[in-house]
């Protein structure tokens, strides 16, 4: 009787952090996304919400390396770093969008 109780109880643990409960990032949307990363270059300071709504935004706007490179800001400790490498994504970004506009 006891093992039952622990496996309903196991049971309804499971089923109720099912992943279907977690929706993925919107992502920012493409006009904003060298606005975010200039924000980023100038302050050197990001919440890991907007890291998350960056990466999304790039990947739906077909810049896959760009998504990767912008991941790579999370693991910058270095605020100056983080600075350098947000402008460099900026410059590449907005290099990517124009290129795609025309």
């Amino acid at each position: 009787m006891f093992t039952r109780l622990i496996l309903l109880a196991f049971l309804a643990l499971v089923l109720g952090c099912a992943a279907s409960d977690v929706s993925p990032p919107e992502g920012i949307s493409q006009d904003e996304l060298v606005p975010t990363l200039d924000q980023i270059a100038e302050s050197g300071q990001f919440e890991e919400e907007m890291l998350t709504e960056l990466m999304a935004g790039l990947e739906k706007a077909g810049l896959m390396g760009e998504a990767a490179t912008a991941q790579q800001l999370s693991s910058v400790s270095d605020e100056k770093q983080v600075k350098q490498l947000a402008k460099r994504l900026s410059a590449e970004v907005k290099k990517q969008l124009a290129s795609g506009d025309q």
